[in-house]
């Protein structure tokens, strides 16, 4: 996290130059006992600092997101538990292999970086505060371990909707889900380089988050942080927010909690409202204005699901969400991918529910020849 930290510092308005030495974040080594842990912390703050150097000197330069952790888990056979969902491979030792399985396909099919599967571990669905640090630790640590040293792989560390996913109407009050996220992040930090909240519904859920991650700056450390959208089938965010709304009040949200926001995504909606959405972004002058002089990226990892409900709940649904069949990788990349690369300013670039390594491997080797 610390060079995450130097970027976003050097890229924006914050003040206070610090030195991009390979120093480890406070937050990543504070538990740090060894010289290994010190030599691996170091190591992780090299690969940052290679990426993020890479996409601020080159406009054209990509960021490579992982695809659907959950369904890839699936699929290769780890029960679908329709309380917990993929947290059932955190919560059962004997799937916690499959886990990291599945993270090293994708960092194998090109991607940059990973998410831990910490989305499901919350009190929604009916964790303690104990087991949330106990199994948010374990999804942290499996997904360090999936990574080989130097493949410069970074971590990003999933805070998923508390109480219910799509569901602006079930966020949780303001205080209790502050405390909440918390929670996750403090048990998150020491593996991970940079937050992702994400799978967000509103703004209010998303600054609940914010905040909580900046509750645990150290020092003169601000903690890094993307934060990402899902979408309902107009291109708006399931509360009916715009996300040409949302951006400016995440930034200012961000300045006030001390968070250096250094992307801005939308995450698990359909592609078609992904494009909508960033449509919208697009021609909004003021807005590109502001995404450049803060230096944000913009990132998109759609799913491969059918229309998702307004009233969809996990716990009630009895099956798994069908699968569309026209969202192939090469028909994700031609018909969407390609395009919100091409012609909408999309930078950071994966796949959410349904999309599998192949679809990243596709995705990866064509933008790989492009650029």
């Amino acid at each position: 996290m610390r060079l995450l930290t130097t970027f976003a510092l050097a890229c924006s308005r914050f003040t206070g130059a610090i030195g991009t030495t390979g120093r480890c974040n406070s937050l990543l080594c504070a538990h740090a006992s060894s010289s290994t842990t010190s030599d691996s912390c170091n190591a992780m703050s090299s690969a940052l600092s290679s990426h993020l150097e890479r996409l601020r000197s080159n406009k054209k330069e990509l960021l490579f997101l992982d695809g659907g952790t959950g369904e890839e888990l699936f699929r290769r056979g780890v029960p679908d538990d329709r309380k917990i969902w993929s947290a059932t491979a955190v919560a059962n030792q004997q799937y916690h292999q499959y886990l990291k399985d599945v993270h090293r396909s994708f960092i194998d099919a090109g991607s940059h970086a990973i998410t831990t599967n910490s989305y499901g571990i919350t009190p929604g669905v009916g964790f303690s505060r104990d087991d949330m640090i106990k199994y948010v630790d374990v999804a942290g640590r499996l997904a360090r371990e999936s990574t080989k040293e130097g493949d410069g792989t970074i971590i990003l560390g999933s805070l998923g909707p508390l109480v219910e996913s799509y569901r602006p109407d079930l966020v949780a009050e303001h205080k209790r889900g502050v405390e909440d996220y918390q929670t996750m992040a403090a048990a998150l930090a020491p593996h991970i380089d940079c937050f992702l909240a994400e799978t967000m519904s509103s703004i209010e859920e998303a600054s609940q988050a914010i905040e909580a991650v900046g509750n645990l700056q150290e020092n003169t450390e601000l903690p890094m942080m993307m934060v990402s959208f899902t979408l309902n089938g107009k291109g708006k965010i399931r509360s009916d927010e715009s996300l040409v709304e949302a951006i400016p009040k995440v930034i200012k949200c961000a300045v006030k909690s001390n968070v250096n926001l250094v992307g801005v995504l939308v995450n698990c909606a359909e592609p078609e409202a992904v494009t909508k959405a960033f449509e919208d972004v697009r021609s909004n002058n003021s807005l590109q204005v502001l995404l450049e002089d803060r230096h944000l990226l913009l990132g998109a990892y759609a799913n491969r699901l059918t229309p998702v409900p307004d009233q969809w709940l996990l716990e009630t649904s009895e099956e798994a969400q069908a699968m569309r069949e026209d969202l192939s990788p090469k028909e994700y990349f031609d018909n969407f991918v390609n395009v919100w690369v091409n012609e909408l300013g999309v930078r950071m670039i994966g796949g959410c529910c349904g999309i599998t390594p192949e679809h990243i491997q596709f995705i990866t080797s064509q933008l790989s020849k492009e650029n």
